[in-house]
């Protein structure tokens, strides 16, 4: 019995160190991708306009040279901020009205379901 007990918490651990191995950071490709997959699928975007959005998407994915690894809470959370509404203004310049209108949505809907940290 002791010996079943070990080896199921041997084979526990195992497992669980596997997974956590899996669950690497996406590469900024990745997260371009999945990125404009779902604005293509919110917005009903044309394969001129995935095409454009992709390569806003990988620009505002990808580190910036130079980019201090802050501890600040604050100044990463402007930098952030910054970001995306520079992002979201070179988004909107490929988009239609009424795709904006729905950029609109999407991003407050997005910001409603962010969990709340303080």
């Amino acid at each position: 019995m002791k010996k079943l007990v070990l080896f199921l918490t041997i084979a526990l651990f195992t497992t669980s160190g596997l997974m956590a191995q899996q669950r690497q950071r996406a590469t900024p490709e990745e997260r371009a991708k999945r990125q404009t997959e779902t604005l293509a699928k919110e917005l009903s975007l044309t394969d001129d306009q995935k095409a454009k959005v992709y390569e806003i998407n990988l620009k505002y994915a990808q580190p910036k040279e130079g980019q201090a690894k802050s501890t600040d809470r604050e100044a990463m959370r402007a930098e952030f901020q910054k970001n995306m509404e520079e992002r979201t203004a070179a988004l909107k310049t490929v988009l239609t009205e009424d795709q904006q209108k729905k950029l609109d949505e999407h991003l407050k809907k997005m910001q409603e379901n962010r969990p709340r940290r303080n």
